[in-house]
């Protein structure tokens, strides 16, 4: 079994997104909380703080909706199964969408295609993860998102910080998505080491947080048919 870890690590001062706070893990004193003297030696704790849309996350429909689907009752059968990446990183520059043409394209070259229920990653930065220009990618436009909903896809997972596109301040692609039932991936790394030409297994199982909108996930991939 061979496992490929598709998260982005999380330290101290990292931004994931330009409109969110920076990620914060810091020591965490204890001697204030009166329980200093009671801890054994040795003892170490950190605090973390961070929006739930950092790091490698899974947007619900919540996102958007106060009444919609959050963490403490997501379909956690949607986090894990028969996954595929469509690479379209080489089929364009950086500032032009994914269109349902280009991925059509990219089903085309690796001889895999989307059906209902898979889970679908696509790499479109094909760059290390922060690197310059990173922030300004485009990524989806309005006909991958009726493409999607057309297949009846449970994920659409990506290696950008935002599904929509930058100049979209509705957040359209995200809407659909998430209003079809849906889920999205946000900042997945390592789309390179994945097999273009099979299938593999997908788990990004998300913290169980009550009236949240994202979580952070620990995304892999198996590389095993035997279990598929």
């Amino acid at each position: 079994m061979k496992i490929i870890d598709l998260t982005l690590e999380l330290y101290d001062g990292l931004v994931t997104n330009n409109d969110l706070p920076a990620i914060g893990i810091k020591d965490e004193p204890l001697e204030h909380k009166g329980k200093h003297d009671s801890l054994p030696k040795g003892f170490r704790t950190k605090l973390i703080s961070f929006s739930d849309h950092s790091g490698t996350h899974v947007d619900v429909p919540s996102h958007f909706s106060v009444n919609e689907e959050s963490f403490e009752n997501i379909k956690l059968k949607k986090m894990f199964g028969d996954a595929l990446i469509l690479d379209v990183s080489m089929l364009k520059a950086t500032d032009e969408p994914v269109t349902k043409d280009l991925l059509e394209e990219a089903e085309r070259r690796q001889g895999v295609y989307v059906e209902k229920d898979d889970i679908v990653l696509i790499r479109i930065w094909g760059q290390e993860w922060g690197k310059e220009g990173f922030f300004e990618a485009q990524a989806l436009d309005n006909s991958v998102a009726e493409w999607f909903i057309e297949k009846q896809v449970h994920i659409v997972g990506l290696d950008l910080p935002n599904a929509d596109s930058n100049q979209d301040s509705e957040s359209g692609i995200h809407q659909k998505l998430l209003n079809n039932d849906i889920y999205i991936v946000e900042n997945l790394v390592n789309l390179e080491k994945l097999p273009k030409h099979s299938r593999f297994l997908f788990f990004g199982i998300p913290l169980k947080l009550k009236n949240a909108t994202a979580s952070p996930i620990r995304a892999l991939s198996i590389l095993d048919s035997q279990l598929i």
